[in-house]
């Protein structure tokens, strides 16, 4: 996939890229960027907060690391002009997330100064350099159970890096996310459910012991990212029959329920497929990408009249502002 990427960018744009790409976890990706699909065109990283959180006077802070959440701070350099109003639109973003609200600090010559700085006076130079942060900067921080903190503060993240204009429109940064769980807890429904689909192979490693921690398990998923974007995601399948049925297990699926609704599957498996496995590339979105006309794209799919899914002929027509892009893919009859 790497040489591919490469070979079609270099015809193309005659743009060459480093190999390998840059591989991350997803739990990685989450704690240092936010989301799984960071984007790595600017270096704007999520720190951990929690050791003057627990030291601090501020006492949200305090509770949600008693109640073993995290606390992830964001350094904005040369972002504390910031007027309030600025901030409050971040927090809002953060909102979105499911943070309750969006702390902030600014960094001066003499120090920690407006927001939540009085909470933290004696602990100022630790924050400094625990932040790496300098005069000029911005601090903003969120506290909340750990994914929900990274999470909305990546957010924030990607709204300040548009804002600050901390990237080149035109340039491309790819990298791989890796080691994603297999299942997620539906806390609604108090069941287990697959984080992405019920047929991705567990890691080897996992597999003698599934069912005694299924929130620890990952699963063998990739996805491939460029500049924020995820171009491609793939994974290696299930072949055995036994290990089927015990992630069906796990998410609440019946005997009889996988029979009804995965029996061509199950029969399948008695005839020992081989282990597989592949990627999908979204190719609009990779030559939406290449224009720099990602943002704000209209998709539709026009069928051919013997209808869907059924159809010989169609075409793709991608509206994006002041460009359109059409792909037209025919099959002779």
């Amino acid at each position: 996939m790497e040489g591919l990427f490469n070979h079609i960018f270099s015809k193309t744009l005659k743009i060459e890229f480093k190999v390998p790409f840059t591989r991350l976890s997803y739990e990685e990706a989450i704690n240092r960027y936010g989301l799984d699909k960071p984007d790595l065109r600017y270096s704007l990283e999520l720190k951990d907060f929690n050791k003057p959180a627990a030291r601090g006077k501020f006492e949200v802070f305090r509770q949600v690391i008693k109640n073993r959440g995290t606390v992830k701070a964001l350094v904005a350099s040369k972002a504390a002009d910031f007027f309030r109003k600025k901030i409050s639109e971040l927090e809002e973003t953060a909102r979105v997330y499911g943070a309750k609200g969006l702390a902030w600090m600014k960094v001066s010559e003499s120090g920690l100064e407006g927001g939540i700085s009085r909470f933290y006076s004696s602990l100022q130079q630790e924050i400094l350099n625990t932040l790496d942060a300098k005069p000029g900067d911005l601090i903003l921080l969120v506290g909340a159970e750990w994914k929900k903190a990274c999470t909305a503060l990546g957010a924030v993240r990607s709204e300040l890096a548009r804002q600050l204009k901390l990237y080149d429109p035109h340039e491309f940064n790819f990298c791989w996310i890796t080691d994603f769980p297999l299942f997620e807890w539906n806390s609604e429904e108090n069941k287990w459910e697959p984080a992405h689909h019920m047929f991705t192979i567990p890691q080897e490693e996992f597999i003698p012991d599934l069912e005694k921690d299924p929130g620890a398990v990952m699963g063998d998923l990739y996805d491939l990212i460029c500049s924020g974007t995820e171009l491609g995601s793939g994974s290696i399948r299930i072949h055995n029959l036994k290990l089927q049925q015990r992630i069906f297990n796990i998410i609440g699926i019946s005997k009889e329920d996988a029979k009804r609704r995965f029996g061509f599957l199950m029969e399948a498996f008695q005839y020992g497929p081989p282990p597989h496995g592949g990627i999908a590339v979204g190719l609009d979105r990779l030559v939406m990408l290449m224009a720099g006309e990602l943002s704000g794209f209209r998709f539709t799919l026009a069928r051919a009249a013997r209808g869907y899914p059924d159809f010989s002929s169609a075409i793709y027509s991608t509206s994006i502002g002041t460009s359109s892009i059409e792909l037209f893919v025919s099959k002779s009859r």
